[in-house]
């Protein structure tokens, strides 16, 4: 046993329970590694969070998962996990030009399919290896566009203008005017070229039993050192070791370091000696996302709908996900957290009768992760330019000092499919750093 009042040293110290950091922690202990995985919430899962409120099990974080992304789903079927959607929405609301429209899904993807899958295989041009996206040149010279920059290079209409808008803005979990067109390349190119095919990878399927079913699973496989409610504040590294210390004043040592926490809460961690400036520049421009997913009960069972809304509305989008004893369960997506009261069952009401007025919830809850002193964001979406000057400094490890999670990954970037992706790439890359070290020693 370990002699707690001294520095405990490890081999890998891991800082996140999230997806990025449980995946690097399976791998490294697997390769017979001694890890210590420090986790500053009171709970697994980083920013996916199965919780149960409004009477049922509710994804608060992220929940949307696909055959087509390839490390989720190797993950699924190595636990046995099942998925389950959504029921298929009857009626369609959208709002276009300040006025409502309503129509069954058909009619409205009748007005958008084609312009929609114009931007889809456009993506493809420029992403023809998904996950390999500096291979293309084109992706590169695209990364300085913004979306509207881009959208203006397109002949819509008003109304198809408006959809691609609302479908943005909810992708984005932002203002979609701050991000770059090449983060939706990274998420278009797998659909090839089908709005159908787009729709189904984002925003069907769950899994069946909650992301937690997954991030038990994984968790059972660490044979690790789990550490909850450890807040990382400093990380001191040299030639040597990494030297890891958290609020409660305990330190701990190891050869190397994986750090999975989000983006922008990079700065909240002393770095010492500090981050190249690169490094530092990506982190004090943050990304785009600081929008809410907002859940609702309805009173009594109603049919499925949709909804879309362009920028500038408290939410975007909402759809039915399921029944619960008599009533409905609704769940709907904004991109500003500041403009929505989430406990609020009046103020939720209020922001969907832009679309409906006949609908009475009982009750309404969300997390909000943009104010999370340990998330302070959704899913990472990048600004122009962000991921060719920044993403390969990012993955450049500095004295045993390694950056992992979804925001660095190649493929399915802001998908729990890219923060395993990239656990899986930067424990190889620890792995390597260890062996040359080790030889070193020897």
């Amino acid at each position: 046993m370990k002699d707690q009042k001294q520095t405990t040293s490890y081999d890998v110290i891991i800082v996140g329970g999230g997806f990025a950091g449980l995946t690097a922690a399976r791998e490294l202990n697997m390769l017979g590694y001694d890890v210590l995985l420090l986790e500053g919430k009171d709970r697994l899962g980083g920013r996916t969070w199965t919780g149960h409120r409004l009477g049922c099990d509710l994804e608060l974080g992220g929940t949307y998962v696909h055959w087509y992304q390839p490390h989720t789903w190797a993950e699924i079927t190595r636990y046995g996990l099942q998925l389950c959607e959504a029921p298929a929405a009857k009626k369609a609301y959208w709002i276009t030009g300040g006025n409502l429209r309503t129509g069954t899904p058909g009619e409205l993807n009748s007005i958008v399919k084609e312009s929609f899958e114009q931007l889809l295989n456009k993506a493809y041009e420029h992403l023809p290896q998904p996950f390999n996206p500096l291979a293309s040149s084109s992706f590169t010279e695209m990364d300085e566009t913004t979306v509207y920059e881009y959208l203006d290079r397109f002949s819509f209409t008003s109304e198809q203008k408006d959809f691609l808008n609302s479908l943005l803005t909810i992708d984005f979990n932002g203002d979609p005017m701050e991000g770059a067109i090449t983060q939706m390349f990274r998420w278009w190119a797998f659909s090839g070229g089908s709005r159908y095919v787009f729709a189904d990878t984002v925003s069907r399927y769950k899994i069946k039993t909650g992301t937690k079913s997954l991030i038990e699973a994984i968790a059972g496989d660490v044979k690790a050192e789990i550490k909850l409610s450890a807040v990382v504040e400093s990380i001191e590294s040299n030639e040597n070791f990494v030297q890891v210390k958290i609020r409660d004043g305990e330190s701990f040592r190891a050869k190397a370091a994986i750090v999975t926490a989000p983006l922008s809460t990079l700065d909240k961690i002393r770095f010492q000696p500090a981050l190249s400036d690169l490094k530092q520049a990506f982190i004090e421009e943050k990304q785009v996302a600081k929008g809410i997913k907002v859940w609702a009960r309805v009173k009594g069972r109603i049919e499925p709908f949709v909804t879309y809304a362009p920028a500038g509305y408290p939410l975007n989008s909402v759809h039915l996900d399921s029944y619960i004893e008599g009533d409905s369960i609704i769940v709907g997506f904004g991109s500003d957290a500041s403009r929505l009261d989430s406990d609020d069952p009046k103020a939720v009401e209020a922001a969907i009768s832009h679309w409906r007025t006949d609908l009475d919830i009982i009750e309404s809850t969300a997390h909000d992760w943009a104010g999370d002193d340990l998330a302070q964001e959704t899913w990472p979406m990048l600004k122009p330019n962000q991921f060719t000057k920044y993403i390969e400094e990012m993955k450049r490890p500095e004295q045993g000092v390694f950056l992992a999670g979804t925001t660095y990954a190649n493929g399915w970037g802001g998908f729990i499919d890219g923060a395993i992706e990239n656990a899986i790439e930067t424990s190889r890359k620890v792995h390597q750093y260890l062996s040359v070290s080790m030889e070193t020693v020897r």
